[in-house]
């Protein structure tokens, strides 16, 4: 998989991460609670640093990567448990799953 792939997928789940917290927060209830917020905070930011980590061709974008593919499993997997009841956290485990795949196969080539 190029590296261009995995920097774009990185960098769609930290917009869809980002764009989730301030959702969670206007709508309240189970979105907003704070391990959540955390959680997709902490996945926003760590896709961020692998997108800018390959972005600059760093030879330690394995680790980055390697980190941010089992934050956005975990954070795939907080959202799958609400995505029923709210479309935007569906697309956002959808987006944290594409980039731990992405980032997945970046370690493996």
């Amino acid at each position: 998989m190029p590296l261009t792939d995995c920097i774009d997928a990185c960098e769609r789940a930290h917009r869809a991460c980002t764009e989730s917290v301030i959702h969670g927060m206007q709508q309240g209830g189970p979105a907003a609670e704070w391990e959540l917020i955390q959680l997709l905070l902490d996945c926003a930011d760590i896709n961020e640093t692998a997108a800018d980590f390959m972005l600059r061709s760093s030879r330690l974008h394995h680790l980055t990567c390697q980190v941010a593919a089992e934050v956005a499993d975990r954070c795939a997997s907080a959202c799958e448990r609400l995505a029923k009841e709210d479309l935007r956290l569906k697309e956002c485990a959808e987006a944290c799953r594409r980039a731990a795949t992405a980032c997945r196969k970046t370690i493996k080539s």
